[in-house]
């Protein structure tokens, strides 16, 4: 490492809720081999939490981190992660999730590169982190009350530039898909707002007006002005009718001025100026626009109520899914659920059924369970209605192996929906798809489709789409990119830049991450030497899965639809069409995963990644290559 800490603040809040006791990590014993993020946040949970702790022990941890390039300036730097044991997974185990917005940047500018919450409060209580100090207040006031009280509570408080993260009524209630929530409307799946509420913490605040330091901000300058140039692309396109919802604009990160596509802010024709993102949007959506006469704002109004209450989006949508084809199939009714299934598609049924899953009420109290929780306890009947896009930890399964083989590995081997992985490969193949509709809509043809795949993914085969072939290679490439993204804390709409609108061939540059890492820390590395810290932190977390019980052989598998239900269509890909050989196009409709093909990659991926090939177990000499003999 350099001797002069740069990019790193050099401590971590050390937070004991039980014993009201504030301590100090030094982030330094940490960063060498694990970066930052999902890496220092990994290793700690691995010290910490023992594989019988469950999500709302007081023993569980609540670890936030941010990473060497947050709040330096550097472009698409401003998240940060959380990680700690999931009450949503079933059974609970390890789990991570990733937010945007202000709180990462601002938790370093206030001294700090991470917060670890243990233990629980004997009374509700609020962190206030400020200029290098820690405070565990009374927060008796703030229970009881939504994000949005909240963050107009603690504005008051302790003014108007404070950050902070909270979780709403369902975390409090320990509804097991209860978000985190940040001030700018960022939120991550996983639960881990009802492990919040499970300490008595409702919040967590910030604010500081220190900067880390820059080793060559020069050389950053130069590279953010590059990364800016490379990522400028066609506009947003909103789902919403223009007279109804309009876009006024992006709802920016911290020191971020990149082309941003899934944060917007938007006015609705009553006045109201809210913020949505990606997928957040589509909560409601497809039931809203299939009533007639129903308000466009009643889809922004859902997204609103979720957060507010601290529910995720994405389980929401299953939710509503799932009882939407039990009401039609005359599963469940009326008198059984307490709603009024006639208002399916309004905002009254969308806010009396998240009330109901938040507050716990009536059947509300079963479905605070989580889909998957509750349809164990329905019975099979129930669980016949379940989308079949329903993961394991009870998100969508988005952009299914029935359309991309290689998505197979990337869902057989986390604990959760691997949302930044997947998003690199639907990105580019999303953008080839609005080409071969509109070649002026984008600039990916099937020759920069196979060019930028083959220069990420590490093989001239990995583009084929239609076969596994080079598919275990490209695995392992987008696994440890993704896990040093997540390390960084670089943002998911513009890392990697796989392709830009601004060069000559549409091929983005894969040195870029590395390039500005090297700048902010002084650290030289290379794309191959980032690499090496993704591969040594997916091993760290495999070892804390196969504590936990995984079984290899048995649980490295994706969802079973996978291999038994044809694939129809996809979002923004109804025909799901996939690049053939040449430049012919081919149509994945109709197929299933082939459990053979499957196998055939995930042996040689245990193989690329020194695991024993028949077990799936990690050898030694593999982990001790790693810098990670101890846990041999």
């Amino acid at each position: 490492m350099a001797t002069s800490i740069y990019g790193w603040c050099g401590k971590i809040l050390k937070i004991d809720l039980s014993e009201s006791r504030i301590s100090e990590l030094e982030t330094m014993d940490y960063a060498d081999r694990f970066l930052g993020g999902r890496g220092i946040a990994t290793r700690i949970y691995w010290e910490e939490v023992g594989p019988s702790v469950r999500a709302f022990d007081p023993e569980n941890h609540l670890i936030f981190m941010t990473g060497p390039l947050g709040a330096t300036g550097a472009q698409g730097a401003s998240r940060f992660e959380v990680v700690g044991k999931s009450p949503m997974l079933m059974p609970e185990g390890f789990c991570y999730g990733n937010l945007g917005g202000f709180f990462g940047p601002f938790l370093k500018k206030a001294g700090y590169d991470g917060v670890v919450i243990s233990g629980r409060s004997a009374k509700p209580v609020y962190l206030w982190i400020h200029d290098g100090n820690a405070e565990i207040l009374d927060g008796s006031s703030l229970w009881g009350k939504g994000v949005y009280e909240v963050r107009d509570i603690l504005k008051k408080s302790h003014g108007k530039n404070v950050r902070f993260i909270t979780t709403g009524v369902a975390g409090e209630n320990m509804c097991r898909s209860a978000n985190l929530m940040t001030d700018n409307e960022g939120s991550a799946t996983g639960g881990f707002g009802a492990v919040l509420g499970s300490k008595n913490l409702k919040a967590v605040a910030v604010l500081g007006a220190g900067s880390p330091l820059v080793a060559k901000p020069e050389e950053l300058k130069e590279l953010n002005k590059l990364t800016i140039h490379l990522n400028k692309r066609d506009p947003f396109h909103a789902p919403f009718p223009e007279e109804q919802v309009r876009r006024t604009g992006q709802s920016s990160c911290f020191q971020c001025g990149l082309d941003c596509k899934y944060r917007n802010s938007f006015r609705t024709a009553s006045g109201k100026n809210v913020v949505r993102k990606c997928q957040s949007m589509f909560v409601y959506l497809p039931w809203v626009f299939g009533r007639p006469g129903e308000s466009a704002e009643t889809a922004v109004d859902a997204t609103g109520i979720c957060n507010d209450l601290s529910l995720c989006t994405m389980e929401m949508f299953n939710v509503v899914q799932w009882l939407d084809a039990c009401y039609k199939s005359g599963y469940l009714t009326d008198k059984q659920t307490g709603l009024d299934i006639s208002q399916l598609g309004t905002r009254e049924f969308f806010e009396n059924l998240a009330t109901m899953i938040a507050r716990r009420q009536g059947f509300g109290d079963i479905l605070a369970e989580g889909l998957l929780r509750a349809g164990e306890k329905l019975g099979e009947k129930a669980r016949a209605h379940f989308s079949n896009e329903v993961s394991g930890v009870g998100d969508g399964a988005s952009y299914s192996a029935r359309e991309y083989p290689m998505n197979g590995l990337l869902y057989a081997l986390e604990p959760r929906q691997p949302i930044a992985m997947l998003h690199e490969i639907s990105w580019l193949t999303g953008l080839w798809v609005m080409n071969q509709a509109d070649p002026k809509s984008s600039p990916v043809t099937s020759e920069v489709f196979r060019a930028a795949a083959t220069t990420f993914w590490g093989s001239d085969t990995a583009w084929d789409l239609n076969t596994h072939q080079g598919k275990a290679v490209a695995a392992t490439r987008i696994i440890d990119r993704t896990y040093v993204k997540d390390s960084l804390l670089l943002c998911d709409s513009a890392w990697p830049l796989m392709v830009s609108w601004n060069t000559p061939d549409h091929v983005g540059d894969p040195t870029l991450e590395s390039r500005t890492f090297s700048a902010v820390t002084g650290i030289d590395t290379d794309e191959a030497g980032l690499h090496q810290y993704g591969e040594r932190i997916f091993n760290l977390q495999r070892s804390i899965l196969l504590r936990e019980g995984r079984r290899p052989k048995v649980d490295d598998v994706p969802e079973e639809f996978n291999f038994v239900d044809p694939v129809e269509t996809v979002f923004m890909n109804p025909e799901v069409i996939v690049p053939g050989p040449g430049k012919e196009v081919i149509s994945r409709k109709g197929q299933t995963l082939d459990r053979d093909v499957f196998e055939e990659m995930r042996k040689e991926f245990y193989e690329l990644r020194g695991w024993d090939p028949e077990s799936g177990l990690q050898k030694a000499e593999t982990l001790e290559r790693l810098g990670l003999s101890e846990l041999v």
